[in-house]
């Protein structure tokens, strides 16, 4: 029986041992400041789905780009908008197209674009929108317009928008109580191992 008991123990140390290092990695990733690698992977959607789970679908001009090491922030001119009045400029982030499910907007290029999920490793502040490739990748922008309901025209700003800036070291105190935690985690599991170890 103690042979059993020292099998299921050692198992056990491997299991937690396996979830510490992965939290300790993801902690480790999230205080640097990366996203972790993963491939973008869309369900297929129909016009009528894209229309029906978008915040808002505008057409419209990025009038600035910024790019960081997870994605964009885009200062866009709103022509008309769907679903819902839009101002007339907002900003739109976008995780990095590579992977991350984002989408790139070029500078002074008018476009539709479905706002949502900004795509992975990035979020959005309360007055940002997100856009992702999944909800961007309709070859039938048309199609997807006629399902959202009638244009509204933009709500005109009566004070400019600056540039909303980066929430980067807002970012940096997240991932780094992230990692602090999961230190704390990882001691306090690795005490209780150590401590129910017989002799």
């Amino acid at each position: 029986m103690a042979d059993l008991t020292r099998v299921s123990r050692s198992r056990w140390t491997r299991v937690v041992a396996l979830v510490a290092g992965l939290v300790a990695c993801a902690a480790l990733s999230a205080a640097v400041g990366t996203s972790p690698a993963c491939a973008c992977s869309c369900a297929p959607s129909s016009p009528e789905q894209i229309a029906d789970r978008a915040g808002a679908i505008i057409v419209g001009t990025p009038v600035s780009v910024k790019h960081d090491g997870l994605g964009s922030r885009n200062v866009v001119r709103v022509v008309r908008s769907y679903k819902r009045r839009m101002p007339e400029t907002i900003t739109i982030v976008s995780a990095s197209p590579a992977g991350a499910c984002g989408i790139t907007l070029t500078e002074g290029k008018t476009q539709t674009i479905v706002l949502g999920w900004p795509g992975g490793g990035v979020t959005t502040k309360g007055d940002e929108w997100g856009a992702s490739l999944c909800d961007n990748m309709s070859s039938n922008a048309a199609a997807v317009i006629a399902h959202a309901g009638p244009a509204f025209s933009p709500i005109k700003s009566t004070k400019p928008q600056g540039d909303p800036g980066s929430s980067g070291s807002s970012r940096g105190y997240v991932g780094i109580g992230v990692a602090a935690g999961a230190g704390l985690l990882l001691a306090g599991g690795t005490a209780l191992i150590l401590k129910r170890r017989p002799g």
